[in-house]
């Protein structure tokens, strides 16, 4: 249903760090990237039978997620002046999110490209999520509630289970845009369709276990044919990035699996030489066990799954977790 209403738009300069509100979803946003970062390398440590390591890993890895929260903290103040340029707008169909900080801007795509130039993946992912994110659209049908902070002057817009976006008002908007908002969320379609609408966490948690699932055996290609362990890592946290952030990470995916596929290809069909009373040639494939074919099959399997998720991906057929939210939605 369309109540007609003008579009309500607005642009403003929201505070950083004394925004009580950004620094509330500053700590969470990194609190989880130590916790999903934990349970990654967890499950590969236990995987390569190396789980005593895991102690001195958590605190190693929690010295340095403080030290990003603080280093993000000093990049809001003294980067960014504890200001960000922001427009929002309302209408029928949805909230439109876009970032219009010059700084934020530049920074994602120098990222972009010192990634690339310094073969750095994290670091183009970081600036290809950040551009991703310089505009957003939320459709009315995906949003199930909205919390009000008066005295920040904001609206936290949130669905079942997450806060999809804050809405940062003046003090002279933020009595019409509370109003804009509670009339659509008491439009009878529009929360009918939200109560209706299933949680993706489910099915967003089983798809997580089955890309670490299939990417363990690739983590005993190590000792089978030599293949970096850096290799594997990095399939695991793109095809996890496909699942829940980007679908454009699936064009990473594909070509680091064809990348092993073909080391493991060489590597079995290698000739070596053993020398006792004759010499002795070999290939690496004639000299593996059951186990290690089994490895190998798991291994194949695995890929198998992830090129399939990737390919869906950059088709448009899988939608990450964090996008389906925005599905329906703008203008």
């Amino acid at each position: 249903m369309s109540n007609n209403n003008p579009d309500l738009s607005w642009e403003i300069h929201f505070p950083l760090v004394t925004n009580p509100l950004v620094l509330k979803a500053w700590f969470k946003a990194m609190g989880a990237t130590y916790l999903i970062a934990m349970l990654i390398m967890a499950a590969i440590f236990i995987g390569t039978g190396e789980p005593e390591a895991l102690p001195m890993l958590a605190v190693g890895f929690a010295l340095a997620i403080t030290g990003l929260t603080l280093l993000g903290l000093l990049i809001m103040l003294l980067l960014f002046g504890n200001r960000f340029h922001a427009r929002f707008t309302l209408t029928d169909k949805g909230i439109v999110y876009e970032s219009l900080d010059s700084r934020a801007r530049t920074l994602a795509r120098m990222a972009v490209v010192a990634g690339a130039l310094g073969a750095s993946p994290r670091t183009a992912g970081a600036g290809l999520l950040a551009v991703s994110n310089e505009r957003v659209d939320l459709a009315w049908s995906g949003v199930c509630e909205a919390r009000y902070h008066p005295k920040q002057r904001t609206i936290v817009i949130r669905n079942q289970w997450r806060d999809l976006l804050q809405l940062y008002c003046s003090e002279e908007n933020y009595e019409a845009v509370k109003r804009r908002v509670e009339s659509r969320l008491a439009s009878q379609n529009t929360t009918a369709s939200a109560a209706a609408s299933r949680s993706p966490l489910p099915e967003a948690l089983l798809a997580t276990a089955l890309v670490v699932a299939a990417c363990l055996p690739l983590f005993a290609m190590n000792d089978i044919t030599g293949l970096d362990i850096f290799v594997p890592l990095l399939i695991l946290l793109f095809s996890l990035a496909t699942v829940w952030l980007i679908p454009l990470f699936g064009w990473v995916v594909l070509p680091l699996e064809g990348y092993v596929l073909l080391h493991i290809g060489v590597a079995l069909v290698k000739s070596s030489e053993l020398k006792l009373v004759t010499t002795y040639r070999f290939r690496k494939y004639e000299l593996l066990d059951a186990g290690e074919w089994i490895l190998l099959v798991l291994a194949v399997a695995g890929m198998t799954y992830l090129a399939l998720i990737s390919w869906r991906a950059v088709h448009g057929r899988l939608v990450p977790v964090l996008f389906r939210d925005r599905v329906g939605a703008g203008q």
